[in-house]
């Protein structure tokens, strides 16, 4: 029988390495799944022992020593799976402890809600992820300080939060035509919706520069000249600032047959509502789903469809 315990050695030899949890996460996608799950659970148990034993270092750790009977393939991946979890679990927690998020409300968060903040809303280097929906019905309950996570997300450049069913959704109605985002900040948006198969092109007028990091591809234009280029049939804005001037350039351009508005339920907050309310070209429609697939739910998020009457 073969024995599987140089591969083993391989794996503890690259741990050994210090390699970044970004690394570990590109090489072992799987077992950073899990790891993520490991440390939920021990969030959610408030059970102290187990984050202790998570944060333990593995440059101490031996190689294993010859036995009588050889390793098993399925022995082998198992324990260099349980190596490369603990690794990563390991940065994660000292890499929460020792840094929060940038704003001036991150400070006031607690230690646990720091490691919340990563494990549902957030990944590498403060660049937000989807969120998992199992993982945030868990989790969501023990984060204390509820009211604090928009304020610090929008000091980030963030408005919105989304899960994969936000993204399918959304995709649902815009893979008809070419489609259009303005304002559209890091591209976060528009690179999800991408992978859905969306034709979709990124812009923004950059006026927040310095104050987004993370940026994918976004092409530098204000609403009025994106629209004016792409004559795009379907045009997205995530978080419109309210009683802006550029959605009027949007809602008068002939090519647009439908606008889509993620915003707020208050409309204070978001969106220029004098121009929809006296435009006459679209109607307008609170998508009831699409906005509850946003969380969480107290940021009252919500999405608007605007359709050019036929």
């Amino acid at each position: 029988m073969k024995d599987y315990g140089d591969e083993i050695v391989r794996t503890l030899k690259y741990l050994n390495t210090s390699p970044s949890l970004e690394a570990l996460q590109e090489r072992y996608p799987e077992e950073w799944k899990a790891a993520e799950v490991e440390l939920a659970a021990a969030i959610r148990d408030k059970d102290k022992a187990r984050l202790d034993e998570l944060m333990r270092p593995l440059h101490n750790v031996e190689a294993p020593r010859k036995r009588t009977q050889p390793i098993t393939k399925q022995e082998s991946r198992d324990l260099q799976g349980k190596l490369v979890r603990q690794r990563m679990s390991a940065i994660s927690i000292e890499r929460y402890l020792k840094t929060s998020l940038h704003g001036s409300k991150s400070q006031h968060f607690s230690v646990l809600d720091r490691i919340l903040l990563r494990i549902l809303f957030f990944g590498p280097g403060r660049s937000r992820k989807l969120v998992s929906p199992v993982l945030f019905r868990l989790l969501w309950p023990r984060f204390r300080q509820k009211n604090l996570l928009m304020p610090t997300a929008e000091a980030n450049g963030i408005y919105c939060f989304f899960t994969s069913a936000t993204i399918s959704a959304l995709a649902g109605l815009m893979r008809e035509g070419s489609c259009l985002e303005v304002g559209a900040g890091d591209g976060f948006l528009s690179a999800r919706l991408k992978e859905e198969g969306v034709d979709i092109k990124a812009t923004d007028d950059f006026s927040w520069a310095g104050k987004i990091e993370n940026v994918g591809e976004v092409e530098q234009l204000d609403a009025a000249a994106a629209v004016a280029k792409y004559k795009p049939s379907t045009v997205l804005c995530c978080w419109p600032p309210a009683q802006n001037r550029f959605e009027q350039s949007v809602l008068e351009e002939p090519s647009v047959r439908r606008y889509i508005v993620i915003g707020s339920i208050h409309k204070a907050l978001a969106g220029n509502w004098p121009l929809y309310q006296a435009q006459k070209a679209f109607s307008i429609r609170r998508d009831a789903d699409l906005s509850a697939s946003m969380p969480p739910l107290e940021a009252g998020g919500a999405v608007y469809i605007f359709d050019r009457a036929k």
